[in-house]
């Protein structure tokens, strides 16, 4: 069990570089795991997003990088913290839930529900939190992939079963 210590932990950086360091293997391989035959110009294309989301990995990855290499006065590689991370995998969980509730209720729904279930899980009860965030949150989304970049999502079973 990891004992609380008042010194920097380079476990933090060490996880943080192979983060960053995977999410360039991933950068650079992106091309040949993902299909760009389609019709679609760059933007719009299945490879934006993964080059978006690796590419900020890989920068919020370099301080870290830096600490790695050149260690502050006093750190250590003792893992602190109080031990389990219960609300990070619950958290987690939520997110895959919410992959899971995309095919099943849609993006709508299922990013509402993600994003109010994680604020609750996380602390935040104020009604600004848990109900304008969300939907502001959502719409921002919904907006974004579905209609700015034109992603395509199905429609959801639960629509399907209702109305045919």
């Amino acid at each position: 069990m990891s004992q609380p210590t008042d010194k920097p932990s380079r476990v933090h950086d060490l996880f943080a570089a192979v983060l960053g360091a995977f999410a360039a293997f991933c950068l650079i391989t992106s091309p040949w795991n993902v299909d760009t035959e389609g019709p679609d110009p760059f933007y719009k294309g299945p490879l934006i997003f993964p080059i978006m989301v690796l590419s900020m990995m890989v920068l919020a990855s370099l301080p870290a990088c830096k600490r790695l290499l050149s260690p502050a006065d006093g750190s250590t590689w003792q893992l602190d913290g109080g031990g389990f991370p219960k609300k990070t995998l619950a958290v987690l969980g939520l997110l895959i839930a919410m992959l899971g509730g995309l095919n099943l209720i849609g993006l709508e729904i299922s990013a509402l529900a993600f994003l109010a279930a994680s604020l609750h899980l996380l602390g935040h009860r104020g009604p600004f939190k848990l109900v304008v965030l969300p939907l502001v949150m959502t719409g921002l989304i919904v907006m974004i992939f579905k209609y700015f970049l034109d992603v395509f999502f199905s429609t959801p079973l639960i629509a399907e079963w209702l109305w045919g």
